[in-house]
């Protein structure tokens, strides 16, 4: 199942870009205002884009083998019945 390590692949490679581009985002604004109400205000929705972006990248190869090994499982059930029939 190729198409399934591309879109993963694809997945991940996005996450982790929107990764460095938020915290490069949040950095030069940070130098730029230099204001602790800034930082206060726009901590914690970082924080939790960068857990959910982070998530995403680590997630998605998981979710991928899972996939895999799920259809392989699938297709060694699909194979017992005819193992069972007598005669074979």
């Amino acid at each position: 199942m190729p198409w399934i390590d591309a879109a993963l692949g694809t997945i991940a490679s996005i996450a982790l870009t929107l990764f460095v581009v938020v915290n490069a985002t949040f950095i030069i604004a940070l130098w730029r205002t230099r204001d602790r109400r800034f930082v206060d205000r726009w901590t914690k929705p970082l924080v939790m884009t960068d857990a959910a972006l982070i998530f995403a990248a680590v997630g998605t190869p998981v979710i991928g083998i899972a996939m895999k090994l799920g259809g392989q499982f699938l297709g060694f059930l699909a194979t017992i019945p005819a193992t069972l029939i007598p005669g074979k």
